[in-house]
């Protein structure tokens, strides 16, 4: 054991104090370390989950667009549209008229 006097104080230290010290500064330090990383990684993980919840969402709302693009599409609607909406029917023979290449 030394004694240190400073000023009207006297210290007694033991030898490897300062060493202890640093140990458990050091091992604090990691676990502290430790924690940071693992709370990180617990919210990457969070947050993957939610993006993937997310895109399960997005490919099923494009499936049922896809769905309802088909059925907007399919031939017997638009020719129904045709006649009921637009009023549109098939030509009548004389409102053909046969364009040649060099006429017009």
């Amino acid at each position: 054991m030394t004694s240190v006097t400073t000023g009207q104080v006297t210290t007694s230290r033991r030898p490897g104090t300062g060493m202890m010290c640093l140990t458990l500064l050091g091992l604090t330090l990691g676990a502290l370390a430790h924690v940071a990383v693992h709370t990180k990684r617990l919210e990457v993980a969070l947050d993957l989950g939610r993006e993937q919840k997310l895109q399960l969402d997005l490919q099923e709302k494009r499936r049922r667009l896809e769905i309802e693009i088909g059925m907007l599409k399919a031939p017997g609607r638009l020719i129904s549209q045709a006649r009921d909406k637009l009023k549109m029917g098939p030509a009548a023979p004389g409102d053909i008229h046969v364009l040649h290449a060099g006429s017009r």
